[in-house]
Formats: C-alpha cells, sequence, structure tokens
C-alpha cells in the first residue's frame, strides 16, 4: 500500500510537470483535461479542512436545528464552494509553473517522497496526541503549512541566486511586452492569463530589483525577496495540499461527514 500512495502522490506532479514541459504544444481540451485531477485533489484536500471546522463550528457553538448549521450542513453547498476556490489556486499552479526552472523541479521531485515519508511519522507521533481517527487528518492540517514555507524559502533562496532577466535597458512598457512575448500557449483560453502573469512577474522583478540595490542589509534583502515570491508561495501552498490529498482515506472523509451534522 505505501507504494500505491506513493505513485499516487507521483501522478499529479507528472501531470503538471507536463503541462510545463509541452504547453505551447497542448490544446484547450488537454490542457484542460490535466488540470482537472490537480483541481480534483486540491478541492479534496480544502474539503477536509472545510469539514474539520464545519465540524468544530456546528457541534461547538451552533444549535443543531438553528438555520445556520442547518446551511452548514449541506454537503453540496460545502463541496461547490471548495470546487470554486480550487479553481482559482489550480490556475495559479499551473500558470507560476510555467516559470519554474530546472533544479526547483528537482527539489519538487524529492518533495513527492520527503512528505510521504513525513507524514507517515507525525501521524504516528500524533496518535497519542489527537482523538482516534483524527491523527492523519491534524498530520496533513500541519504539513500543508510547513511544506509551503519550507518550499517558498528554497524557491525565494535560489532565486536570489539564480541569472534573472535584465530589464534596466527598457522603459517600464517595454518589459512588460517583452515579458509577454516569451510566454506562447495554444490555449487562446489560457493564453491571455499566462501572459498577465509574465507582465506581472517582469514588473515586480524590476522593481524589486531596482528597491533592493539600495539596501545593504541582507535580512532586508531577504525580506524583500520573500515578499515578491509571495504569490509564488499561493501556488506552493496549491502544490502541498494536492500531494496530500492524496493521502485522504474514505474513512477520514466519511468520519468527517457524519460527525457534527445531524442534516445532511
Amino acid at each position: 500500500m505505501s507504494a500505491i500512495h506513493l505513485l499516487l502522490m507521483l501522478l499529479p506532479g507528472a501531470l503538471l510537470f507536463a503541462w510545463s514541459m509541452w504547453k505551447q504544444d497542448l490544446a484547450c481540451l488537454t490542457a484542460l483535461m490535466l488540470m482537472l485531477p490537480v483541481l480534483g485533489l486540491i478541492a479534496l484536500n480544502m474539503l477536509e479542512v472545510a469539514l474539520m471546522r464545519r465540524r468544530a463550528m456546528v457541534g461547538m457553538y451552533l444549535r443543531a436545528e438553528s438555520a445556520l448549521a442547518r446551511l452548514l450542513c449541506r454537503k453540496t453547498v460545502l463541496l461547490l464552494w471548495q470546487v470554486v476556490k480550487a479553481t482559482f489556486f489550480t490556475f495559479i499552479l499551473f500558470m507560476e509553473a510555467l516559470d519554474w526552472q530546472a533544479w526547483f523541479w528537482l527539489v519538487l521531485l524529492v518533495d513527492i517522497p520527503v512528505m510521504f515519508l513525513i507524514h507517515r511519522r507525525v501521524r504516528t507521533a500524533l496518535r497519542t496526541q489527537a482523538k482516534p481517527g483524527l491523527d492523519g487528518i491534524v498530520s496533513r492540517r500541519m504539513l500543508v503549512t510547513l511544506n509551503t514555507l519550507v518550499l517558498a524559502m528554497l524557491l525565494a533562496g535560489g532565486q536570489m541566486f539564480s541569472r534573472q532577466t535584465d530589464y534596466q535597458g527598457l522603459s517600464w512598457q517595454d518589459t512588460a511586452l517583452h515579458a509577454a512575448q516569451q510566454q506562447q500557449l495554444r490555449c487562446e483560453l489560457l493564453a491571455p492569463l499566462a501572459r498577465m502573469k509574465a507582465i506581472q512577474q517582469a514588473l515586480a522583478s524590476r522593481a524589486i530589483r531596482q528597491g533592493l540595490e539600495s539596501v545593504n542589509n541582507v535580512w532586508s534583502r531577504i525580506g524583500g525577496w520573500l515578499l515578491f515570491f509571495f504569490w509564488s508561495g499561493l501556488s506552493l501552498w496549491a502544490w502541498s495540499r494536492m500531494l496530500l490529498a492524496t493521502l485522504i482515506s474514505r474513512q477520514d472523509m466519511d468520519r468527517l461527514i457524519h460527525q457534527g451534522c445531524r442534516h445532511g
């Protein structure tokens, strides 16, 4: 079973990598088909967290017969809201993946088995701390934040020492035009998003670099780069949720769905 779970973690990462490698040749239908499994996994992980919050809210703070409790206990409403949010983060993840360099893809490849092993260790450690059957849920909730922070710091640190495009000889308008021309997608549905993302990245990079040239303190420089990579952090948050969703068992979801609500 461990090998199967590890393979399940590798599959969505492979879909994302395929998108980054062959983006210029993929038709819209193919690109959307690559996105659907990723969207589903992110939505599943977000649904698990939403069910935890609903369980606490309804079970501890609301009257079972109240209108708010009945609304929160409607599974369809809760699921649709998670799908809407997951769609937003899926697009961010796929757009950010367009700029990930080879070294960062290697980091993500290592991240998959590392997350798998850490999840098992943390889950084992939590069995004496969490209520019966909830150790996996708590473990995934903790690791989403931890993994996102680690990957964001690695990405920010790596980009600080990576060679970047020099826009100093160009005007701000030419910078935006040059960046937009670098993203050529066959899918006209996704092409505007890719160009907007490239423009945002180029303009923000230029602004940050010019602003940090006058800063001598190394910690201020690191802080500036971390602010610059906040948007990338959203994609890494989605990446972490995608990976951990493959470790969610049906028993965990059934337990959350049926606890805390008398209305479905």
